[in-house]
């Protein structure tokens, strides 16, 4: 990235916490967090021990990071060697990113980047250039409306299973758009707080309806079908078997519209022209939710910092108050529309503040500020 384009970002970093410093909030506990930030030239500078808030925000101003984190946990000494911090629990996270849900509008959006002969392909990774044949490949992993409806599908069916399933109490929940490609969620609650590595991937694995039994839904196959429909679970059963078996209640085939809901799943699961096995793991994947099963068992992972901006976008790590209503492109979007002049390599189509920009390829144009930045911090751009 070229010098005066690294310096305007940091410039445009710098002005945001100069103007909303009552903006970043103090994390609960913070003292006992650690805290870090990853500088636009260097390297992650982690460790760090924060008595005043509001002094770190003034270090944040002088400094200009691209990035802000937080970490989950609560440590004795958080200045200290992660061995030696004293771990003395911490709040339950989840991540969802759009990137992981293998959605079909990716295939039209994302692009790949031949180092060698600078070819642009659309897509997909493919396992070499399609013109010069070498495999040196940068992919951009670009995202869309729709790609963040679906993050926002998953965080919707995460904190249903956490409040149905788990009993927690929505106010001990915070949810928040992390500035890019999904959604983050965080649970402060001094029941799970102490929970070690084991426990949290013991929820992760539930989260994401690993490893369920068909027997433990009442299917077998040793079973007549009048036994089967009297063994087979209600939807409205809590837990995984509700859900699974109202996914099967509303599965739609021709030969199935003579029977009733129960007779239905039982028809299914007999039937020698619906392959049942495929369908279960169709169901799993629409009922569970699609979560980094990493995050929430790191129990010395950062988290960004509420209301920082992202590296990657500029946007803001903003605090979902109603998920349903939440518009990530336009809530999210904090800088200002001051006119910036900058070359763009090339984009996907993308809308900020509900105003379309691009397609675009080696053009100079004078875009908004907050999209210039979204376009720069992807690397597509630079200044003029």
């Amino acid at each position: 990235m070229e010098d005066k384009t690294v310096n305007l970002l940091k410039k445009t970093f710098s002005e945001y916490y100069k103007r909303n410093k009552s903006r970043i909030s103090e994390p609960s506990r913070f003292t006992e967090r650690e805290f870090g930030y990853w500088p636009f030239n260097g390297f992650m500078q982690r460790h760090m021990a924060v008595v005043k808030f509001s002094t770190f925000i003034d270090e944040l101003i002088l400094n200009a990071p691209k990035g802000v984190y937080a970490s989950c946990s609560y440590y004795d000494d958080p200045s200290l060697p992660m061995e030696e911090k004293g771990w003395n629990g911490g709040d339950l996270a989840f991540d969802i990113d759009c990137d992981d849900l293998e959605l079909k509008c990716k295939r039209e959006h994302d692009r790949w980047i031949c180092r060698d002969c600078k070819k642009i392909g659309i897509g997909l990774r493919p396992k070499a250039c399609t013109k010069c044949k070498e495999n040196k490949i940068i992919v951009l992993n670009w995202s869309c409306v729709m790609c963040l409806d679906a993050a926002k599908e998953e965080l919707i069916k995460l904190n249903d299973i956490l409040m149905d399933d788990f009993g927690i109490n929505k106010k001990e929940i915070s949810i928040f758009f992390s500035g890019n490609k999904g959604y983050h969620l965080t649970v402060e609650s001094s029941v799970y707080e102490k929970l070690d590595k084991h426990e949290r991937r013991e929820i992760v694995n539930y989260v994401l309806a690993k490893e369920l039994d068909l027997k433990y839904m009442g299917f077998d196959k040793k079973t007549s079908f009048n036994d089967l429909i009297s063994r087979l679970p209600q939807s409205n059963e809590p837990g995984w078997r509700g859900r699974l078996i109202e996914f099967f209640e509303n599965y739609e085939d021709s030969s199935l519209k003579n029977f009733n809901k129960t007779e239905k799943v039982a028809k299914i699961y007999n039937s020698k022209t619906i392959k049942f096995n495929s369908l279960f793991e169709e169901g799993i994947k629409n009922v569970r939710s699609t979560i980094d099963p990493l995050v929430t068992s790191d129990t010395s992972r950062i988290f960004r910092l509420p209301n920082s901006l992202h590296e990657k976008s500029g946007l803001c790590k903003t605090l979902c108050n109603s998920i349903d209503s939440f518009d990530p492109y336009t809530q999210s979007v904090v800088l200002d529309d001051e006119l910036i002049k900058i070359n763009i390599n090339f984009c996907p189509k993308f809308t900020l503040k509900g105003i379309s920009y691009g397609p675009y390829k080696s053009q100079t144009l004078q875009l908004p500020k907050y999209a210039a930045i979204y376009l720069m911090s992807n690397k597509l751009a630079q200044v003029a």
